[in-house]
């Protein structure tokens, strides 16, 4: 699952129309191929291999009809920041008919309440804090507000200078907002040299006591057990060892509901 920044990356990727003049028409070749791609591959049920070439084929020449396909294939493979920001830019092109537009209208009405929204609250931040979710820094601003993230694993960490970074995991669930905190004080967040000393101040663990000294019987003479080991490798004799290998289960990932592709 991705974190809600992705959403200002997709923002990126999805602005790109303003190139479009300087498209070649081996680039409007490869977008139209990349578009056929996204349809197989979503009639197929890979909407991740479909949102992946919808993508590359809105970057090399931005179509509405593209973009559209893009958000249902971002929502079926649980991207629903993205998919719901994809909506809301193809409900700004021009040049989109009366059904496109009602529908997209209701897969966005239909999508916005499912998009968990989480709170991050920090206690004891100081100027230059750097405060993350998952791998995008966060602006301050986004601090102690509803922010939305797709559903899934997350994590928040929180960086200072001179201590090990502090990270909270948490899970966003379907239509939930829930606050998170991240407990920044000093008291709390021992700094590296600290800690370096208390490893460094630990008390050496004794040593074992020497066993008293006792009698030794032939089978524990050294020249009893070499004789011995002679005659087991002239016999043949050896040992196996088997290793049994156990792999977790991958996570279930599901499809929303089915979306139709449109065609242009």
């Amino acid at each position: 699952m991705r974190c809600a920044l992705a959403a200002a990356l997709a923002i990126a990727f999805l602005g790109t129309a303003g190139g479009a003049a300087a498209q070649t028409a081996a680039e409007r070749s490869l977008a139209r191929d990349q578009f056929q791609a996204g349809v197989a591959a979503a009639r197929g049920g890979d909407w991740a291999g479909a949102a992946e070439a919808f993508q590359r084929s809105y970057e090399l020449a931005p179509r509405p009809l593209t973009l559209l396909n893009l958000a249902g294939a971002y929502q079926q493979v649980g991207r629903l920041v993205e998919a719901a920001e994809a909506y809301r830019m193809f409900l700004h092109e021009d040049g989109i008919t009366a059904r496109q537009r009602r529908d997209a209208e209701e897969q966005l009405a239909e999508l916005e309440p499912r998009i968990p929204r989480v709170r991050l609250r920090v206690l004891g931040l100081v100027d230059g804090d750097r405060v993350t979710l998952d791998e995008y820094q966060l602006s301050l601003a986004a601090l102690d507000e509803l922010y939305p993230v797709d559903p899934g694993e997350h994590s928040a960490t929180i960086e200072r200078d001179g201590r090990a970074p502090r990270v909270v995991p948490f899970t966003a669930t379907e239509g939930v907002q829930q606050d998170v905190l991240i407990d920044a004080r000093p008291e709390s967040w021992p700094a590296l040299v600290a800690e370096e000393e208390a490893v460094e101040e630990e008390e050496p663990v004794p040593a074992p006591a020497p066993e008293p000294a006792r009698q030794t019987s032939i089978a524990e003479e050294p020249a009893f057990w070499v004789v011995l080991g002679l005659v087991l490798v002239a016999g043949g004799v050896g040992a196996g060892l088997g290793v049994g290998l156990t792999s977790a289960p991958e996570p279930y990932v599901g499809n929303t509901y089915p979306f139709r592709v449109e065609l242009p």
